[in-house]
């Protein structure tokens, strides 16, 4: 996410926050950058909340010689916001609980059901990665 990394004039200078580092396929990260938690509001940028898509694709394909597969970013993508909201009702509990009190934890722990919705709204039939941040009338 756009938060855990350093970056100057020259580039990339420096990776942060290992805490979910681990040996996966390639296309997890593509998913987790691309989820609607990282967009921060911009589902018009959904690439980490910084770009479109497309150019994100483009370019990762273009510097790491390998090619985006939608199917399992999608896949990857679903379980980013899974991943996250178990997250977030975890850090709900620490709050809640009084292991750690924390504004930053109680509000973290609201977000589960954003979550949840739009990890539900890449399992409809049809639906793209990019199509899970879009607001839409619940019928």
């Amino acid at each position: 996410r756009t938060g855990n990394f350093l970056v100057d004039a020259n580039g990339l200078t420096a990776i942060l926050d290992w805490e979910f580092a681990g040996w996966s396929d390639p296309m997890s990260d593509i998913g987790w950058f691309c989820a609607e938690c990282w967009r921060f509001s911009r589902a018009d940028l959904e690439a980490g909340g910084i770009c479109a898509r497309s150019d994100f694709y483009r370019g990762y394909e273009r510097e790491s010689g390998r090619r985006i597969d939608p199917a399992r970013v999608k896949w990857w993508e679903l379980v980013a916001h899974l991943r996250w909201a178990v997250i977030a009702v975890q850090q709900g509990h620490r709050h809640a609980s009084g292991e750690e009190r924390s504004l930053h934890l109680a509000l973290t722990g609201r977000i589960a059901d954003g979550l949840e919705l739009a990890a539900l709204r890449l399992c409809e039939p049809g639906a793209n990665a990019a199509d899970a941040g879009q607001t839409r009338a619940v019928t």
